[in-house]
This record gives C-alpha cells, sequence and structure tokens, in this order.
C-alpha cells in the first residue's frame, strides 16, 4: 500500500461501524470518520489512527444527535482497538432550533397592555389557530383570549435538549479516551460550547489561529452585558489567551 491510506467508519443498518468508501459530500450528518493507515518514519510498517472531524457544511458543523452518535461510535471504536484519537474540530456547538413556523402565530398577554416594559403573563394561541396545528406541537391551557402556550414541541426532530444530552455522552466519552488511548485534537476553525469542551477534554490541543474555543459568541456575552465589551471571537478564545 502507499504511506496514507485511509476508509471510512461508516454506520450499517444495524448501527455499528463498519469500514467502508462514499462519494465525498455525500453524507447527511455533519460529522465523519476514518480509519487511517499511515507510514511513518518510526513505522515504516503502517500505524493506525482513528479520525473524527465536524462537516461545517452541514447545518454549520452543529451537535444533534446523529453526530453525538457517530462521534460516540468512533471514540469507542478508538478505545477498543487501542488506537489513536485524533479530532479535527470545526463547528457551533449544540444545535439547538426554534420552531419558527410557530413565530408569527402567538399573541402576548401584557400584565399592563398600556405599558408593555412591565412584562408579560403568557403566550397565547387564538382558537382557529391552535386548531390548525399539527396535533401534539404545542401543549396548552385555556385562557379567555384561547390557549396559554406552556410548552412548544414542534414537529422536527433534533432541535430541543437531547442534543444536550448527547453532548454530555460524548464528553463522557472523550474523559474514558483520554485514560485509555492517545487523544489528539486539531482545532481547524471556531469550536464552539461542547465543540470547546470535547478538545480540552483531550490530551493535547492543536490550535490554528484562525480557530477560537469558546463557549459563548462574544456577541451573546455583549447583549448579557449590555454594553459592547469584546469585539471578536479571538479576545475569548484565540490562541493568544489560550497559549498566552
Amino acid at each position: 500500500g502507499g504511506l496514507f491510506e485511509s476508509q471510512e467508519l461508516l454506520e450499517g443498518p444495524d448501527g455499528n461501524l463498519v469500514l467502508g468508501k462514499r462519494e465525498i459530500g455525500t453524507n447527511k450528518v455533519g460529522m465523519v470518520a476514518w480509519l487511517v493507515k499511515m507510514k511513518t518514519p518510526e513505522y515504516p510498517e503502517g500505524r493506525e489512527v482513528v479520525f473524527i472531524a465536524n462537516d461545517v457544511t452541514v447545518q454549520s458543523g452543529s451537535f444533534g444527535v446523529p453526530e453525538d452518535e457517530l462521534f460516540f461510535k468512533a471514540s469507542k471504536y478508538a478505545r477498543e482497538h487501542k488506537l489513536p484519537r485524533v479530532y479535527i474540530a470545526c463547528n457551533s456547538g449544540a444545535r439547538i432550533g426554534l420552531v419558527d413556523d410557530l413565530k408569527p402565530k402567538f399573541n402576548i398577554k401584557f400584565i399592563d397592555e398600556a405599558s408593555p416594559s412591565k412584562g408579560f403573563e403568557y403566550l397565547y394561541l387564538t382558537d382557529e389557530v391552535y386548531k390548525s396545528l399539527p396535533e401534539g406541537s404545542v401543549n396548552v391551557r385555556q385562557v379567555p383570549e384561547g390557549w396559554a402556550i406552556t410548552d412548544i414541541i414542534g414537529t422536527d426532530e433534533g432541535i430541543g435538549v437531547e442534543n444536550l444530552q448527547g453532548s454530555g455522552k460524548i464528553a463522557g466519552e472523550t474523559s474514558r479516551a483520554y485514560d485509555e488511548i492517545f487523544t489528539l485534537s486539531y482545532v481547524t476553525g471556531r469550536s464552539v460550547g461542547i465543540g470547546a469542551y470535547l478538545v480540552r477534554l483531550g490530551q493535547r490541543i492543536i490550535q490554528m489561529k484562525q480557530g477560537p474555543m469558546l463557549l459563548t459568541g462574544y456577541g451573546a456575552l455583549n447583549k448579557l452585558l449590555g454594553r459592547e465589551v469584546y469585539n471578536s471571537q479571538d479576545q475569548l478564545g484565540g490562541p493568544q489567551v489560550m497559549f498566552p
């Protein structure tokens, strides 16, 4: 064989990983993994390594349940076969979505209609709008105006807190990998939230200059602080912060 050979780690029909190849860019999940064999001066006969990478072209590289599952299985594969694990990180953190279809349909019951700054009692739907929504997409209670929203469920899977559960699962897996095998992370672009946790939970990090590691973006922090304190992600987690 050559100096560098690779086979993709794909999920089979039973959910277990199998080795294979597919056309580049045909993946529907924003996480990919390979079993790579490299010949180096130290290992002229070749050494196997597991590579795991975010695909930033799929929903900005965010972590949903399918991405968490592939990461988990590929990392577990590396542990079980006692192989080094390299994680190539470029992502936007856990995938938390909004039910956009509902936004223009609900109304606000203010405590004082003349003074909205005093806050609101609840968000509500008219009877007509509520009956037009897919069953189970919202939980409600009856109010004089119609139906007050208590929970927004939506109809799309994988945009809620289940992604945070998956984040905890792969953080735990990375901690186990830290103890059992060699773990290296290569931060090629921004790595946010669980993405930043994962790289830090490994043993070694290579961080590119354009690869800030952060838990929350500078725009959100400025809004929280009420003034422009930060003007870039690099101020929060750029190379000069992580390695002064």
